[in-house]
């Protein structure tokens, strides 16, 4: 039981950092702040990847309690919690408790990063196109010494518009 409370502290931590980067991602969102946010997707991306990993290696701890507590193998880690408080050990049941905290907090910031995201791709996408057509209706100063409203041929890419 030691060795799943260890693997289960060890999720909850990688799930708190993962929060705490997505806290950082929404304020470099909300500032525009380009630079970071590529490094805030490395560290997210890195941090994604270690609770993939430690994922198999804790359904293997939570497999072997389950077994060594006479529990149907497909016994879900909150039943497991509950019957060791039962048996007057808390940890599990609380530390359960934590992760489900942490994974709805990071579910929430999440959607709201990605609803974030897809704001500012769509005024930038709004914001070029305006450009765009600007441009292309510009006035041009013609042979004949006035200004004629000619359309003219224009590819707008900018990174940082």
């Amino acid at each position: 039981m030691k060795r799943l409370i260890t693997a289960l502290e060890l999720q909850l931590s990688m799930l708190e950092e993962l929060y705490s980067l997505l806290r950082q991602e929404t304020s470099e969102l909300s500032d525009i702040h380009l630079a970071a946010m590529a490094d805030i997707t490395m560290r997210k991306e890195n941090v994604s990847s270690r609770i993939e990993s430690h994922t198999k290696t804790l359904l293997t701890e939570i497999e072997q309690a389950v077994s060594r507590e006479g529990m149907p193998p497909k016994t879900s880690l909150g039943e497991l919690a509950a019957r060791s408080s039962s048996k007057g050990n808390c940890d599990l049941l609380n530390l359960h408790t934590k992760l489900n905290d942490a994974a709805r907090r990071v579910k929430q910031l999440l959607a709201l990063n990605k609803e974030i995201a897809e704001r500012f791709a769509a005024s930038i996408g709004s914001s070029l196109e305006l450009l765009s057509r600007v441009i292309n209706q510009s006035n041009v100063y013609g042979a004949s010494g006035g200004y004629q409203q000619r359309p003219t041929g224009s590819v707008i890419i900018n990174r940082e518009a």
